[in-house]
């Protein structure tokens, strides 16, 4: 199992208060939104998909914590690899948009923590759509 700093892990408990902070905030005057769109295709950041490849039988669920377009450090909620696992399982978060380098969670059936693994998701490129293979 992969190990976080205390960095990582501050500056992770930071965004959590910030986002329960915002969402509390954001009722009280309106909708929350997750992440405004990027101003072109690829252009500061990508939209992710995470694929896991046959054989990863335990990864039942991910969660991408990370730099957006708008340079703000965001976590994603947890979301399910559904599918058959003896085969690769692939989930496109839409309406996301991520940059640089990605922390993608990964959780078991019992909802324990299986670890974190990294994907670097480039700046620009020429689709709106990163894959993250793990």
């Amino acid at each position: 199992m992969l190990r976080h700093s205390k960095k990582q892990v501050a500056k992770r408990a930071i965004v959590a208060l910030a986002m329960a902070a915002g969402l509390t905030g954001s009722l009280a005057i309106g909708s929350a939104t997750a992440a405004a769109p990027p101003s072109a295709l690829g252009s500061n950041g990508q939209q992710v998909k995470v694929c896991v490849r046959a054989g990863n039988l335990n990864f039942r669920a991910f969660t991408i914590n990370g730099t957006n377009q708008n340079n703000n450090y965001v976590a994603s909620p947890k979301l399910l690899l559904s599918g058959d696992r003896a085969a690769s399982r692939c989930y496109a978060l839409a309406g996301w948009y991520w940059k640089w380098t990605v922390d993608v969670d990964f959780w078991d059936d019992n909802d324990a923590k299986l670890g974190t693994l990294q994907c670097y998701v480039p700046l620009t490129a020429g689709t709106d759509t990163h894959t993250c293979w793990f």
